[in-house]
Parts: structure tokens; sequence; C-alpha cells
């Protein structure tokens, strides 16, 4: 497991004892069992929330790049000079070579 993992996991656990403290203080006997079940079935429910924290990133990145694409576009739209339009059209390319990688992850993701 990796750290970043790791770390979903802890705040997953730690999120649910909070939850099951509240749980005691307020007597409410139905949801503590609802909180100890979940935590009997912690391994199942936290690669569920991995999945869905980086499902939630990658699609982030995809948006990121979408949006410098968009920018890079505008400017070149607006230039004269040829050499920096070859600049930014380079850096277009590498930015759509990223979105296809980050494209597949997301495919595989959704499997």
């Amino acid at each position: 497991m990796s750290l970043y993992t790791e770390q979903i996991a802890a705040e997953w656990i730690n999120d649910r004892l909070d939850l099951y403290n509240l749980a005691v203080s307020l007597g409410d006997l139905p949801w503590q069992q609802q909180i100890l079940a979940s935590l009997r079935d912690k391994d199942e429910l936290i690669r569920q929330e991995i999945d869905r924290v980086v499902r939630r990133s990658l699609w982030e990145r995809f948006d990121q790049i979408n949006s410098r694409l968009v920018s890079i576009y505008q400017q070149i739209r607006g230039m004269n000079s040829s050499e920096e339009s070859l600049q930014l059209r380079e850096k277009a390319w590498e930015l759509k070579q990223e979105r296809v990688l980050v494209g597949k992850k997301l495919r595989r993701q959704g499997k």
C-alpha cells in the first residue's frame, strides 16, 4: 500500500471511529452496530474509497489539462510570431499526450 492509500485508509478508519464515538454518546445502538459492521468490512469499503479518490483526482487532472489546452489555443489564435506559435503547439501536443494517458487510467479505473 502506498503512502497515499495508507493515508486514505487511516482517514476512513478515523472517520468511522469518530462517528462510532458520537453514536455511543448519543446512545444510538442501531447506528453503533451499523458503524461496527462497516469497520468489519473495512477492507472492501476502503478499497472503494481509494478508487473513488483516485478517479476524482484523475478527472481533476483531465479537466486541468483541457483548461490549459483551451488557454494555449486562445494564445495561438492571437499570435503573430510563428516561433512562439510553434512552441505553444508543441506544448499543446505534450498536453494531448498526457490527456490520453490520463484517459487510459480513467478507463482502467472504470473496470
